[in-house]
């Protein structure tokens, strides 16, 4: 049986956690990947793929992780496909509920200025 996430509680800004990711070079290379993939897609009439996958490993003694990302694709061609493969690795806070950030919760709020939450 799988349990139902608690949508109630604070999550992890998506848009924030992927343009964070390596400095934002994993959102710039997820972007070349899908246009390269798109392209060929529409040029050769076949199939493409493109596969993202996190590996989530505590930082023993912290509240952080390190998160391995990897971008691997494949665009197909006249003759067959061609494509490439990366992971690399980027170390996030986790706050409270599992929020994930670059830089801990408590540094993220202004003192005086009122929380979005």
């Amino acid at each position: 049986m799988h349990a139902v996430p608690n949508t109630s509680a604070a999550q992890t800004d998506v848009s924030a956690f992927i343009t964070d990711l390596d400095g934002g070079q994993f959102d710039r290379m997820l972007s070349v990947a899908l246009g390269q993939v798109a392209a060929g897609v529409v040029d050769n009439n076949k199939a493409g793929e493109v596969a993202v996958k996190f590996t989530i490993e505590r930082i023993p003694g912290t509240h952080q992780v390190n998160v391995k990302h990897s971008l691997k694709f494949s665009k197909p061609t006249l003759d067959g496909k061609a494509g490439e493969e990366a992971t690399r690795k980027t170390v996030m806070h986790v706050g409270k509920n599992g929020v994930m950030s670059l830089v801990p919760q408590s540094q993220l709020s202004i003192p005086g200025v009122p929380s979005k939450v």
